[in-house]
Order: structure tokens, then sequence, then C-alpha cells
């Protein structure tokens, strides 16, 4: 398919999102008004379409340096939550159990809202008492032991932001087996979500956006397509989100990948792709076919990893706080271009 034939799939797309009238879950007009919106398969702000470019972050583990971040004119921050169950939200940094110092929730938006940033926290880790730390991705959530635990801690942290629309909630990263083995089924994810989902919406004034991952550790839109009208019918405000590595990378064409994004905001089902990076278990991945059908769709993208590690071939930073260009596909450089286009 040529260039043109491209764009007008994408403005078929869009003009089919915008003028149907049939409402969905995230459509329901006695939603609560909210500066970020979701309505039509798109996300919004003051009501009109919008796509944002961002990072994922680090800073639980220490503030970082904001005028970087604007260098790179970074819009969106996703932070790494790796200790959920000691993380303070508020007063001091600590020391987890694990030994690893934690700052607060609040001094990290605080940062990144300063600077005009959408700040999205995400849990990745719980760390029990003894100080083993069990990452979240893979799991089943409601199977977890902590599970109960968990959603108290993050309907803690869903009363502290709650009426800040700034502030964004995910409810787990990745989860479900990659290939979907361990007792996954399409309807676990949907019993799962909705139970996570509706644990926040249970605070009081919590109206923010609420991100949803796909099944596949966070890789695959099956279940969406599958369940995600279902998960959507009574609520408002939700997001899904899609991790782009070997799924969405290895043997990609732009055209194609259109497509599959394009499939997802006609049916109703507004998306973020909350990680993208260069490698994973498969090794280096070719980025610039997903890069470019994310800007043709303008569909919000954040990147893997903020980090200043030229050894790390996902970080996008030298330790110099250069593009990080080393052995990996020219990655800083090229996430650099994409987020300044």
């Amino acid at each position: 398919m040529e260039m043109k034939s491209i764009t007008a799939l994408v403005c078929l797309s869009f003009s089919m999102s915008s003028c149907d009238d049939t409402p969905t879950g995230n459509d329901i007009f006695t939603q609560p008004e909210t500066m970020y919106a979701t309505a039509h398969g798109q996300l919004t702000y003051q009501q009109a379409p919008v796509w944002f470019r961002g990072v994922n972050a680090m800073h639980t583990f220490g503030l970082g340096d904001q005028s970087l971040l604007d260098e790179w004119e970074v819009a969106v921050v996703r932070e790494f939550i790796g200790n959920l169950r000691e993380q303070p939200i508020i007063g001091a940094a600590i020391q987890g159990t694990d030994g690893a110092w934690l700052h607060p929730l609040e001094d990290i938006v605080a940062a990144n809202r300063a600077h005009h940033r959408i700040t999205v926290l995400c849990p990745f880790g719980w760390v029990n008492a003894q100080g083993k730390q069990t990452l979240l991705t893979g799991l089943n959530p409601s199977a977890q032991g902590f599970y109960d635990d968990y959603k108290l801690r993050m309907r803690q942290i869903a009363a502290h932001f709650a009426g800040e629309p700034d502030v964004w909630l995910e409810v787990w990263n990745e989860p479900y087996h990659w290939n979907n083995e361990h007792g996954y089924t399409h309807d676990l994810w949907l019993i799962d979500m909705v139970d996570m989902l509706t644990n926040l919406r249970s605070v009081g004034g919590f109206d923010n956006m609420v991100l949803i991952p796909g099944n596949e550790q966070g890789q695959s839109e099956a279940a969406i397509l599958a369940k995600g009208a279902m998960l959507l019918e009574g609520q408002y405000n939700v997001l899904f989100d899609l991790h782009a590595y070997e799924k969405w990378l290895n043997d990609a064409e732009v055209n194609a990948t259109v497509a599959r994004i394009a499939q997802l905001q006609d049916k109703g089902f507004p998306l973020i792709f909350g990680e993208v990076g260069v490698i994973n278990a498969s090794g280096l991945m070719p980025v610039m076919p997903f890069l470019e059908a994310a800007t043709l769709t303008r569909t919000s993208t954040c990147a893997w990893l903020w980090n200043r590690n030229s050894a790390d071939q996902n970080a996008l930073l030298t330790e110099d706080g250069l593009p990080n260009d080393q052995d990996n596909l020219s990655w800083g450089s090229t996430y650099k271009a994409f987020m300044l286009r």
C-alpha cells in the first residue's frame, strides 16, 4: 500500500470513530467532566482528540533531570513502582525492606507537574516483609497471595491523587503468561481487570484516567478485542495499554501495524503503548515501522527506558545525557526524533 493509501486508511479510521453515535462504555454521558477523557476510541484533552509521546522512568529511586526531559519534549512519564507495599505516597524517602531507597509519589508527581507532564503510576512489583520482590509481569493478578493487600494499597494511592487529572493509574504491569498459559483465559482477564478497575473507582472522587493492560504480558490486543466492550460497560476514562516488543516489532510492516491499531480505535478502544523498546527476550528488534504507524495513527506512546546507562541497550541516554546509540539500532537518536516530530 502506498503512503497516500495508508493516510487515507488512518483518516477513514478517525472519521468512523468520531462520527459513530453508538455509545460505548467510555461514552456514557453521565460520566464526570474531566480534563483528560476517552470517547469514540480516542484519548481527548478538553474534549479534543490528542496524542502524547513520553517515556518510562524510575524516579521512585530518585528524582531526575527535568530540563533534559524538557529538551526531549516529554509529555507523559510512566513511573515504575517496584515495591508497591512500601512505596511512600507522601513524606520523606524511605529505605525499603529490600534495601532500595524509595522517594514519595507526591514529590514525583509534583516534579512532573511543574513541567506540565502527565504522570502514570504503575505497580511493577511487590516486596514482602522478608525483602523478597515479586515482579508482577506474567502473573495472574487475582491468584497472588498479596492481591487483597495490593488492592488496598492501590485504593490508598487513588485516594491521595483523586481529582488530579494529570495523575493516571495503571492497574498492573504486563499480566498473564506471554503464551496464554498458566490457566489464562479471556474471561479471567475480564474478571481481574473489572475487579481492579472497580477497586479504584470505589474511591470517592477518583475520576482519573485508568490504564488497563492487554494479555500475553501486555503485548496482545486479543483480550481487548474479545472482552473490551464488556469491560467498558458502565465505565469511563479507561485507556487500554499495550506494550510493543516481539509481537509488534518483529517482521512488522507499517501498513499492517496501522491496521491493527485502527481496528482497536474503530471498535471504540482508546489506546496507549505504555512501553516500546528495541531489545527483549528475542534480542534486538527494528522499531521504525512501529514508530511510523504510531505517528500515522496518532497513538500515544512511551519508550522504555529513560535511563543514563550506555550498557543497557534499551536505555535512551548515555551517562552524559546524550542519546544512547550504542549497539541498539541508534535507539536514543531514533526515539528522540520521534518525540520531536
